[in-house]
């Protein structure tokens, strides 16, 4: 337990907590830190405010700094309602020790007040999720490299173990919808004859490189699967996971680590951001954003090649298990007070 400290963060619901006990979701940091780590724990999810605006993070930013008046070694597990808990800082100049997590070091909303406001100075640590995402900490928001730790990021491990392939369904899936480029992966599948399947709220979410001209076509199912047991379903069934990317940014990681975690081949479009987190032809494929005949290709060779879509899987299984691992990422979060 470190002493005189607090956790501030948007947290999870009941629902998700009960779901995780249950072993119907995988567990992530949430839990553990909430139960083993820090002296007060400041979730938004139980203080009544509901997230969605920044009037919403405001308040409860504010309602949270009062609470740790006193405390001395705050986390502040998400940028939003950290950087409202760090202009209260400005103002007030309590005697605290302040560590923040940044998932997106590339978004202006972020940079314009932590580096062009000066609010990132109040911050007397950063954790980050690659190696990519600390340059930029360094380059554009002025943070010294001693001040700042890659975490990384980290997958449910047991959840999300390897499956026998049930159905024996030679079908290519995906999955999530920010920063995604579908078409690119649509035309890449189309002349192939197999069914594409993507796990995404809603066809046409902004976020997402499918222009809203365009139908769905027949060989695709792109819709939301519902919960994280019928997406395990989905990538248990599918011959090769592809996570293809819009813009160079930290998106895709995530899906990439649940389905290398269960031992399956995945193919994700090369940037900057992702290097830590794959291999190109020893856990993975990496594919050139927006070019749909190699991606096309690389697909085939998984197809084509079991015994390559295994090796590749098996390794995918063996690298997330010895770096990303939830007790590994918790370690991670916590060297910053050690």
């Amino acid at each position: 337990m470190i002493p005189n400290s607090a956790f501030v963060t948007v947290g999870e619901s009941a629902r998700n907590m009960a779901a995780v006990e249950a072993g119907r979701a995988p567990a992530a940091e949430y839990a553990g830190l909430r139960a083993n780590h820090f002296t007060k724990v400041i979730a938004m999810v139980d203080s009544g405010i509901a997230a969605g605006s920044m009037g919403a993070e405001a308040r409860f930013a504010a309602a949270a700094y009062g609470a740790t008046w006193n405390c001395r070694n705050i986390y502040l597990g998400e940028e939003f309602p950290g950087i409202q808990y760090l202009a209260l800082q400005a103002t007030l100049r309590r005697p605290k020790r302040i560590a923040m997590l940044v998932h997106n070091t590339a978004s202006l909303r972020r940079r314009l007040p932590l580096a062009t406001l000066g609010l990132g100075r109040f911050a007397d640590h950063y954790l980050c999720l690659s190696e990519r995402s600390k340059g930029e900490l360094e380059r554009s928001y002025h943070v010294p490299a001693s001040r700042i730790t890659v975490v990384h990021s980290r997958v449910d491990t047991d959840y999300f173990a390897p499956q026998p392939n049930a159905a024996g369904a030679v079908q290519v899936c995906s999955a999530g919808a920010v920063n995604r480029d579908y078409t690119t992966l649509i035309e890449a599948v189309r002349p192939l004859g197999i069914p594409l399947k993507i796990a995404a709220d809603t066809a046409w979410k902004h976020s997402t490189r499918v222009s809203s001209d365009h139908s769905v076509p027949d060989f695709v199912e792109m819709r939301s699967w519902g919960s994280y047991e019928k997406l395990r379903e989905l990538y248990a069934a599918s011959a090769v996971m592809v996570v293809p990317l819009e813009k160079p940014m930290l998106s895709g990681v995530t899906v990439a680590l649940e389905a290398m975690a269960m031992g399956r081949p995945v193919i994700i479009t090369r940037n900057d951001y992702i290097e830590d987190f794959v291999r190109d032809g020893e856990n993975c494929l990496l594919t050139p954003p927006r070019e749909p005949e190699t991606l096309r290709r690389k697909i085939r060779q998984l197809l084509d090649d079991r015994a390559l879509a295994e090796d590749l899987g098996a390794c995918a299984r063996q690298w997330v298990l010895e770096r990303f691992t939830v007790a590994a990422y918790v370690r991670k979060l916590l060297s910053v007070w050690q």
